[in-house]
């Protein structure tokens, strides 16, 4: 292939590129902005397979069913206090901690309908049936209270014969029923944080026994403290835990091994809402009336590379974040958040389309190699955001630059660090060029890099 072809298609997918590049750190507007019927909520999930997303209703006992541009598909009745939720690893069933029915209910995602409840035996009601809800261990956890003062963790076991229900563990650690986070990379690990009350306690568990065996305690955690939890989440790796407390103005980062302070994101006064992507993607809300209301970070650095503000309708009424009111789709294509506007009864889904970021690719080789000898590319993607799994790059060879004349030899896969590597065998002597191509995805941009090797003599 002519080098004036690779040439054109690299600047074709620039030109793509650039036109879908997101803001950088300036704030863009939500990209859509769906109404719904309902105006309470407190919990939400994304099944991809069947491209849905499930709000919860807990005061009008129903679950609303919306698909990824916000439009209503159902909305499910019969949900007593439908308050948190867990969706199986298969996206084959929705599980739904029923507060007001002291039980756990399971959804069908392909028909909607419930096809099973099971009693948790913690009883019903405020203080008193499940809140949170949390796939570990083989096991569906879950949170709730024991009274007024006190919160306790409990698992629900499917994987026998007769459902398993096992209550009263973690006691003494939480003055509310806390709320629960949780990772497939990670299976073994819990996350529960205490929900109510003025200062907030946060612990990590091991529940690979089958129990939830303490490995990290901790109260009122930050820098500053955490008077108001509204949120938490764990990283993809596992290594971090993240809460939002409506007292910092930051969304604190904590060391899972044992807690103790692991930096910050930089957001403003009142975070809300937390949501972690697979590839490790941070979206942090905040009550941002007045300023930015979605963050967006890479795992580890504390400055957002991009954020959103919500529109406001008038001079006399805000759009603001609800507490917990953010959720990935699960390949990091966009995020979906749950609004409240002043003034108003009803709550609006805002689908936030993830922004192509600018990405770099560097090639490393060795200054000359023998021709007819193995040689190595090794190389590294890089972006404010992970690359996932699946992503290539395509590998051209140009054996004589002068020339103009362009190969394509192959492509290499890249690791989910962004690194690759590849192994050619040039036949001719003199300068080769080897130039690295990515034609983007829907979260990085087009990129290319080059490196040149003199190919000596056998």
């Amino acid at each position: 292939m002519r080098i004036r072809q690779f040439v054109e298609r690299a600047a074709l997918s620039a030109a793509l590129s650039l036109s879908l590049l997101g803001l950088g750190t300036s704030a863009a507007a939500a990209d859509t902005g769906v109404p719904l019927p309902i105006s309470s909520y407190r919990d939400m999930a994304v099944d991809a397979v069947h491209q849905r997303v499930f709000l919860s209703d807990p005061f009008g006992d129903s679950i609303v069913v919306t698909d990824y541009t916000g439009q209503v598909v159902k909305q499910i009745s019969g949900a007593d206090g439908a308050w948190g939720f867990a969706l199986s690893g298969d996206s084959g069933t929705l599980y739904v901690a029923l507060r007001d029915a002291g039980a756990i209910a399971a959804i069908d995602t392909v028909t909607l309908q419930e096809t099973a409840r099971y009693d948790t035996g913690t009883g019903a009601g405020a203080y008193a049936g499940p809140t949170s809800l949390a796939l570990a261990g083989g096991k569906i956890w879950f949170g709730y209270s024991l009274d007024t003062w006190r919160g306790a963790l409990g698992s629900l076991d499917l994987s026998g014969a007769q459902p398993v229900v096992t209550r009263n563990q973690a006691l003494d650690t939480f003055r509310g029923s806390p709320r629960l986070a949780a990772t497939p990379q990670v299976p073994n690990t819990l996350v529960a944080a205490e929900s109510d009350g003025n200062t907030a306690a946060v612990a990590v568990y091991d529940v690979g026994s089958g129990q939830a065996d303490a490995q990290a305690r901790r109260v009122d955690p930050g820098p500053d403290g955490c008077a108001s939890l509204q949120d938490v989440a764990l990283t993809p790796d596992g290594q971090q835990v993240v809460v939002a407390c409506a007292s910092a103005h930051y969304h604190q980062a904590l060391r899972t091994a044992d807690l103790a302070d692991n930096g910050t994101y930089t957001t403003s006064w009142s975070p809300t809402a937390v949501a972690v992507d697979p590839a490790g993607t941070i979206a942090a809300g905040v009550y941002g009336p007045s300023a930015s209301d979605v963050h967006l970070f890479a795992q580890g650095s504390p400055t957002a590379y991009t954020a959103w503000d919500f529109p406001e309708p008038s001079d006399y009424a805000d759009t603001t974040l609800v507490s917990g009111g953010l959720a990935w789709a699960p390949d990091g294509s966009r995020i979906f958040a749950v609004t409240e506007t002043s003034g108003s009864s009803s709550l609006t889904l805002q689908v936030l389309n993830h922004p192509r970021v600018d990405t770099t690719v560097t090639v490393r080789a060795p200054a000359s190699s023998p021709r007819n000898q193995d040689l190595t590319l090794t190389g590294k993607l890089e972006a404010p955001v992970g690359f996932g799994a699946g992503n290539t790059v395509d590998i051209w060879r140009i054996d004589d630059p002068m020339a103009g004349e362009g190969t394509l030899i192959g492509s290499a896969s890249v690791a989910a660090d962004g690194t690759f590597e590849y192994t050619d065998q040039p036949k001719a002597k003199g300068d080769v060029q080897y130039t690295v191509q990515y034609y983007g995805d829907t979260r990085h941009a087009y990129a290319y890099g080059s490196v040149t090797v003199r190919i000596t003599s056998d």
